[in-house]
């Protein structure tokens, strides 16, 4: 019964911590903006260091319905904001899009991206980067077109929801991301913000259920054997 009640309480702890994991990691948002406002300053992560590789943070990334869209793959999101003019962002007529330049993994495993699939119905990835890509130009919009962003003297703002992450084999994976401007309104018709350093973002799967089931047995069975012996 003791094994019972304890297998019980750690699988209850499992769920609350993704559940918990993935309701904080909805609410993550990272932040673009710009180190200043006049020709070729650069683009900056302004929160940046929060999400590094090397600060500790792992975005994890949960198996998904094997029924559901994104069957097949493991899936999280993380928000990407292009900050407005006025909270340090990028100059009036920039547009901002983020690059994913680089992507270490899993041997045969891809890193890719969803452009809002609830509302478009897709069943298949953006785009997707293999696992060894060092030069990636694959990239998404980070201010809102919708608003104007990118025509002359309009900001570059964008607060985009909805996209989401995946990946297709199990494991760790290293991805780069670079925030760049794509407008044509700086000096000769190019952009007006330089490029932003290449900001690395480490990406876990998590075990299926039944993976976790095994494990939470597993730690039960040895906890019950150390406590026999101990009564001994």
């Amino acid at each position: 019964m003791k094994l019972v009640s304890f297998l019980k309480n750690s699988l209850s702890t499992f769920a609350l911590c993704l559940v918990a994991q993935a309701a904080q990691a909805q609410h993550g948002h990272l932040e673009v903006g710009a180190a200043g406002q006049n020709q070729n300053d650069k683009l900056v992560w302004e929160n940046g260091a929060a999400f590094a590789s090397d600060s500790g943070y792992v975005k994890e990334l949960l198996p998904s319905d094997p029924a559901g869209r994104y069957a097949g793959y493991y899936d999280g999101g993380i928000t990407v904001v292009a900050n407005g003019s006025t909270e340090g962002g990028a100059a009036l007529g920039a547009f901002v899009r983020a690059l994913v330049v680089s992507v270490v993994g899993p041997v045969g495993g891809s890193f890719g991206f969803w452009e809002n699939p609830e509302e478009g119905g897709s069943t298949t990835p953006t785009f997707v980067v293999p696992s060894g890509t060092s030069n990636g130009t694959f990239g998404f919009d980070l201010s809102d077109a919708s608003a104007g962003a990118g025509l002359p003297g309009k900001d570059a703002a964008g607060h985009l929801h909805g996209r989401r992450f995946t990946v297709d084999v199990a494991g760790e994976y290293l991805v780069g991301f670079k925030a760049i401007d794509t407008s044509k309104n700086g000096v000769g018709g190019g952009a007006i913000q330089a490029d932003s350093d290449i900001l690395y973002i480490k990406f876990a799967t998590v075990p299926e259920p039944g993976t976790l089931a095994l494990g939470a047995l597993g730690l039960g069975s040895l906890c019950l054997l150390r406590s026999r012996r101990s009564v001994r």
